[in-house]
């Protein structure tokens, strides 16, 4: 028979051993739950690792997408924030604008364009400014950029460059007032044309009959070159208004250079007329019309040089176009002049017709090519005849 105390010291540690080892069951029970509940953990967390750059992926191709689309736009477009602070700008813009999008992108808008951003609603057009101070005249419009709770983000405003489109516009408005103009100096010219021819007729009579000490012979012959004036005028109105006749054939430009020249008489003394037509070039072209164009800008040239000066020919081209340009050096013309130097009717000289230069315009313009000037007031002036190369077709 055991000792009272000994049972109850072993019970105490068969007791103490059930405890430790229903503990250590649980624990190991707690922690093979908790390494599969991180397993799962580990699992969810890797399934939203791919999830996310999924999103990610998705995310980064639709902005790549819409920057396409917003650069390949051929309008451009200007978004602003809340504070005027520009937050888009495309290529189109910039290249409207000639400005690149760092100069502009985070900058005030204002500050920038020095205007507000959004367009009076009853203006059809508007200005923007661009490099260098230009204006561009650009139809715009606004629309406001709102998040999917339709809070206000910002506006956007996209906008075309209508430049050469009004400039067409006011160039076919030109030609209409032309057109009336035309028709209006026909009828004038034949109007004229048949009396003038007596009163010429008449004049030459009279002149005939009158002795050269009489002092009347004087003022007949002041009837007869007023009405070779006028005649001239006529025979030029008449011209203008006549739809240009082209024989174009491959032309040498040097040969019409010097046709024309042979045309010409100028003070050798004062002024000194420089061609080098040595490389020759060739144009498809009417070369007496040409000619006739030449003619009128040499004569133009050789007018507005008071003293000494030079008049400077010459060729150039490329593979689709041959030009012809004609440099003097004098008064030179300032800006609104050179904008009406072709308009019909136009002239700085007390004599002068205005025709002169409106026709050579209107025979370049019918062999598809382009008359130009260059000039600065008291730095000559330079014409350039541009035409179909021959020679790359």
């Amino acid at each position: 028979m055991m000792p009272e105390g000994n049972v109850s010291s072993g019970e105490s540690r068969d007791a103490d051993v059930r405890a430790l080892t229903e503990a250590f069951e649980s624990f190991t029970e707690t922690t093979q739950a908790m390494e599969e509940a991180y397993q799962r953990l580990e699992v969810r967390l890797e399934t939203m690792d791919r999830e996310l750059a999924e999103r990610n992926r998705e995310l980064a191709f639709t902005r790549d997408y819409l920057n396409d689309i917003l650069e390949s736009m051929s309008d451009g477009v200007i978004a602003i924030d809340t504070d005027g602070m520009v937050t888009a700008f495309n290529r189109a813009a910039g290249d409207v604008l000639g400005v690149d999008a760092h100069e502009v992108l985070n900058q005030p808008f204002r500050e920038v364009f020095q205007r507000e951003f959004d367009a009076p609603p009853d203006a059809a057009l508007q200005e923007l400014p661009g490099r260098n101070g230009r204006s561009v005249t650009v139809m715009e419009q606004d629309s406001p950029i709102l998040d999917r709770d339709r809070a206000r983000l910002g506006t956007v405003k996209v906008f075309q460059d209508v430049t050469e489109i009004e400039a067409l516009r006011n160039r076919m408005q030109q030609q209409e007032r032309l057109a009336a103009i035309g028709e209006m100096a026909a009828t004038v010219a034949h109007e004229i044309r048949n009396p003038l021819g007596g009163m010429r007729g008449f004049a030459s009579l009279l002149a005939r009959d009158i002795d050269d000490e009489d002092p009347r012979k004087r003022l007949v012959e002041k009837i007869l070159r007023g009405s070779q004036h006028l005649e001239r005028v006529v025979n030029e109105l008449l011209e203008f208004t006549r739809p240009v006749q082209l024989r174009a054939r491959a032309t040498s430009l040097s040969e019409v250079v010097e046709s024309a020249l042979g045309y010409l008489e100028w003070d050798a003394e004062r002024i000194t007329v420089a061609h080098d037509t040595k490389q020759d070039v060739i144009a498809m072209a009417d070369p007496d019309l040409i000619r006739q164009v030449l003619l009128n800008i040499l004569i133009n040239a050789l007018q507005s040089i008071d003293g000494t000066g030079t008049v400077n020919l010459s060729l150039t081209s490329d593979n689709q176009s041959a030009s012809v340009r004609v440099a003097d050096t004098g008064c030179g013309m300032d800006g609104e002049t050179m904008r009406k130097v072709f308009s019909p009717f136009f002239t700085m000289k007390e004599k002068g017709t205005g025709l002169g230069l409106a026709v050579a315009a209107k025979i370049v313009e019918a062999h598809g090519g382009k008359l130009s000037v260059e000039s600065e007031v008291g730095r000559g002036a330079t014409f350039t005849i541009q035409l179909t190369n021959a020679e790359g077709l």
